[in-house]
């Protein structure tokens, strides 16, 4: 991916994650980015270059604020881990794994249609 591409994604990632710059930033910041609002701005509409950790830092950035908006819109399951449904299905399990498998049937022989 070009650097033309790259800045592109990113702000276009920025905004289906429904950040503004300075939520992007103030974020950035927490996970150890260096630049301003103001350069992040720049990188993102292709003014201003950032460098290779930099941009690794905002990629992970946006990304964490996309699993963010995805969870919030992800459904809870209706059992949950630990209810009785758990040991039922376990039980069903081991006894599906503890039984002998079926007795295999012999394959017919082969040289056509055997009447006697």
């Amino acid at each position: 991916m070009t650097n033309e591409d790259r800045h592109r994604r990113m702000d276009a990632a920025r905004i289906r994650a429904e950040l503004t710059v300075q939520d992007l930033w103030l974020r950035y910041l927490a996970l150890g980015g260096t630049n301003d609002a103001f350069d992040l701005d720049g990188y993102l509409q292709g003014l201003m270059p950032l460098d290779a950790f930099q941009q690794d830092v905002l990629a992970v950035t946006v990304n964490e604020a996309l699993q963010d908006s995805y969870d919030c819109y992800s459904m809870p399951l209706v059992m949950a881990p630990g209810d009785d449904s758990d040991e039922r299905l376990r039980t069903i399990i081991e006894q599906l794994l503890d039984e002998e498998p079926p007795a295999r049937i012999p394959d017919q022989p082969s040289g056509g249609d055997q009447r006697s």
